[in-house]
């Protein structure tokens, strides 16, 4: 007799955890500027139905600084870590997720890294950041090394929480920094964003009718996920940088002098440089000495006596000394090459030559002094890869019932959220651009256009976000230069004036976008955030925050509203992008960087299993 109390159809079930190991390995090692390895799993069919969402990709990672004695010999240590904002997730390049039998591929999302920094930059809100700070590797801005002098919020400045290294109070006496023993390993738990898995929603897949999954992850090139400090960065954030207080306690300038050795440099307090903890340098880096206005025309040429010529001094110690943080460096000078520069208190700022090494001389701003670093092969060590499946046991009679309808012809449609990534090249040159997006999904959600930089970059500029990089943003009075850690990864302006749509033979909306005023942060635009919020909202990516709006620009469209669907299939779908940008002068301002555009069309998907065969229908 049926309750009104009691639901008579309910399902008994239990969830466990079941660690599935990688199957070609367990450690995997990487060196920035090379390709990374290939990771498998085999999900078997005993785990019988997954819950993806409570699911997760699991590792430990340990990083390293080049060898000093590698070619060329002057490889200095830094203080690395992961992507900043979007943590271990930014390790994985491309996955891909098939039957058992490897005979269907079932979800496929290549540039997958970008597609976690569109979430990551918008989904965003402090709780979710302490969280993926707590979890996946992401990095918070810490209160105890903030910046003092007006400079926006830095989430890569952390020297005393930070999980890839040990903080540093006392100096090691007898050796550089930068061994086994001053780096730690991070164990990572990725939830991953496919719609299988973390994006699908509270959905269960029944893992037993296809026979297992077998799931490949391409890993990304280190360079593009090992990052620099930006308090040790003059091309981010220039005032994040320890500020030259004098050559002594007093203040007294250094000046220009090619007779004079100097061992020691003092830094200023400001930006809480205010005990050696604090300090972002570490022994055996090498520094620099420009002016916090113009970092790269304005540099002190310095010599050091061990080179016999113009190089970068070594740190050898760091400690306080009258209530400043003193760096005691190899013998060097401030020589005159160039006309030179004297460094004055409070007008100068202390930068890492780990990774920048490029100085010109004072005079004509042009002339090279040292050449360019094209180089800084960090490397990973990658061990322990592992999915941990959240399994679901059902009551024995639901599976056996379940079993029996699909023998007798029943078939098993499952609708997952999906995104597939169509990828366009666009050159400077093309100031008129219309981009074709030949799409064929017959349940599309919306579109999410990243225009990526395209420009062939090294490992030195990757690593350290160097001049040569995209500039995020042009604000003289703030950050004086921020160029991008995140090349390849998020989406650059670079002087776009509008974009319009035309769909099924029409423009849409009426009017172009204009997202002039967004270039360079400069202003912001109601128009374009409002398209991409609802771009977002479609795209299962709740819309928490737009401050990432011009460091990672993105261009959106709803083709429907309300979680619904359109259908693409023989429709027109194109992209009109017009770059016509001129300064107040009447000065024309071309975009500057070839861009490879990431496509990014999130869409339902079908799974239907009948008998032994799965068919997936886009």
């Amino acid at each position: 007799m049926s309750s009104y109390w009691r639901n008579d159809n309910k399902i008994k079930i239990s969830q466990t955890q079941v660690s599935v190991p990688s199957t070609n390995g367990q450690s995997y090692s990487g060196t920035a500027g090379q390709n990374g390895r290939r990771v498998d799993f085999e999900i078997p069919p005993t785990i019988k139905f997954l819950d993806g969402k409570n699911s997760y990709l699991q590792f430990d990672v340990k990083l390293a600084v080049p060898v000093p004695s590698a070619p060329p010999a002057d490889y200095s240590p830094t203080r690395l870590q992961l992507d900043p904002y979007i943590g271990g997730q930014s390790v994985i390049k491309n996955i891909r997720i098939y039957s058992g039998n490897r005979a269907v591929l079932l979800e496929e999302i290549t540039e997958y890294n970008a597609k976690v920094q569109i979430q990551y930059s918008y989904d965003s809100d402090d709780s979710l950041r302490k969280m993926r700070a707590l979890k996946e590797g992401c990095l918070m801005n810490n209160v105890e090394n903030r910046g003092t002098l007006g400079t926006s919020i830095s989430n890569l400045i952390d020297t005393h929480t930070n999980p890839y290294y040990k903080p540093v109070s006392v100096v090691p006496a007898s050796r550089d920094w930068g061994t086994a023993e001053d780096f730690l390993t991070a164990k990572l738990s990725l939830p991953i964003h496919t719609g299988l898995f973390a994006d699908g929603g509270d959905k269960i897949f029944p893992v037993l009718m296809t026979n297992g999954l077998f799931i490949e992850i391409d890993l990304e090139d280190p360079a593009r996920f090992i990052k620099q400090l930006d308090s040790v960065n003059r091309n981010r954030r220039v005032l994040q940088n320890p500020v030259f207080h004098g050559v002594d306690a007093a203040g007294t300038a250094l000046n220009i002098s090619n007779a004079v050795n100097r061992t020691e440099i003092f830094l200023g307090k400001q930006n809480n440089m205010v005990s050696v903890d604090n300090c972002p340098f570490v022994k055996g880096e090498r520094i620099g000495i420009c002016k916090d206005d113009d970092p790269h025309a304005v540099e002190c040429n310095l010599w050091t006596t061990a080179a016999g010529a113009a190089a970068y001094p070594k740190i050898t110690d760091i400690s306080m000394d009258g209530g400043y943080v003193k760096l005691t460096l190899e013998e060097f000078q401030n020589n005159n090459g160039g006309t030179g520069t004297a460094a004055t208190t409070n007008n100068y700022i202390v930068f890492s030559a780990a990774c920048d090494t490029h100085r010109v001389q004072v005079d004509d701003s042009v002339t090279q002094i040292i050449a360019k670093r094209t180089a800084y092969p960090a490397t990973c060590q990658f061990s322990n890869f592992e999915i941990v499946c959240q399994q679901v046991g059902v009551d024995p009679r639901y599976e056996a019932g379940m079993m029996k309808k699909m023998r007798e012809g029943g078939s098993i449609e499952i609708d997952i959220p999906s995104v597939t990534n169509y990828k366009y090249s666009l050159l400077a040159s093309n100031r008129n651009a219309t981009v074709n997006l030949a799409v064929s999904n017959t349940r599309v959600k919306s579109c999410i256009i990243m225009p990526s930089d395209a420009k062939v970059l090294d490992s030195a500029d990757l690593i350290g976000g160097l001049n040569t990089t995209y500039s995020e943003e042009e604000t003289t009075d703030m950050d004086i230069a921020l160029h991008s850690i995140r090349s390849g990864q998020v989406g650059i302006i670079d002087r776009l004036t509008s974009y319009q749509f035309q769909i099924d033979d029409k423009l849409v909306p009426s009017r172009p976008i204009v997202v002039s005023k967004i270039n360079k942060g400069v202003s912001i635009a109601a128009q374009p955030l409002i398209e991409l919020e609802k771009a977002l909202n479609q795209a299962g990516i709740v819309p928490r925050s737009f401050v990432d709006y011009n460091r990672n620009f993105l261009i959106g469209r709803a083709y429907a509203l309300n979680d619904g669907v359109a259908n693409l299939n023989n429709k027109t779908n194109q992209l009109q992008l017009l770059y016509n940008e001129r300064s107040a002068a009447g000065v024309d301002r071309p975009p500057t960087h070839n861009k490879l555009l990431y496509s990014f069309m999130f869409h339902l998907r079908r799974i239907s299993i009948k008998g032994d065969s799965v068919v997936v229908t886009l």
